[in-house]
């Protein structure tokens, strides 16, 4: 068996060492299919994706059957990430909507966020494993160029307009709310911007009442169930 740099936290037994080698070396040469056998759970595929990127350095793209699959992807391979490559590490996920894109109903505000966001690190070039839906794979999006256009990021002490702030707030999905009460909701106080982000489980403030400052805090000032949750 050929001294992996991660084999010992893996623990690959000999009789598939050849059989990843190969895989390896295909995935190295640019093989355009490939095909496995023998992985039948999602926590199994993870452990082995977690390998090939350890191993090859190489961005990968797992396509799932519904977003319901999609969270079970990124937990696992963040666990195997945690477990077997001692890192932290969360891939960027992309769910489909949830309504018929002819129905006339608008797409829950949690799912149009989170696209939105792993739009723009997709675009920004950020993690190295994407995971989908198929589903998600065929609807269309923006060009890259306007999807990174859509966000921003905010640096203390520098000329950042609240204005600007809320307008990419609203196209990256945000719903203005007063207070907020839910992810994917946001409020303005005065110079104060109240965010809930699904990626977070407290809403943040941004206040611009400091000049040229910004500040983040934990939001403490929304709904009294907030505290008790």
């Amino acid at each position: 068996m050929r001294d992996h740099p991660v084999t010992s936290f893996l623990r690959i037994g000999a009789f598939m060492a050849n059989e990843f080698d190969e895989l390896i070396g295909a995935v190295n040469k640019g093989t355009r299919l490939i095909s496995l056998s023998g992985l039948t759970s999602i926590a199994a595929k993870a452990q082995v994706l977690m390998r090939l990127r350890a191993e090859t350095g190489k961005r990968f793209a797992v396509v799932a059957d519904t977003n319901y699959d999609i969270d079970l992807w990124a937990d696992d391979l963040e666990f195997f990430a945690a477990t077997d490559m001692g890192e932290e590490f969360r891939p960027l996920t992309l769910p489909s909507f949830d309504t018929d894109p002819y129905s006339g109903v608008s797409p829950h505000a949690e799912t149009q966020e989170r696209r939105a966001l792993a739009l723009w690190q997709i675009a920004k070039g950020e993690s190295d494993i994407l995971v989908m839906s198929g589903r998600s794979l065929i609807q269309r999006t923006a060009s890259v160029d306007e999807i990174a256009s859509l966000g921003c990021e905010l640096v203390r002490d520098a000329d950042s307009p609240p204005e600007d702030v809320v307008t990419r707030l609203i196209a990256g999905g945000y719903v203005r709310e007063d207070p907020i009460f839910g992810p994917g909701q946001f409020s303005i106080r005065g110079g104060i911007i109240d965010i809930w982000s699904p990626t977070r489980r407290r809403p943040f403030e941004l206040s611009f009442l400091a000049i040229r400052s910004i500040r983040y805090d934990l939001l403490t000032r929304t709904r009294s169930f907030l505290s008790n949750s």
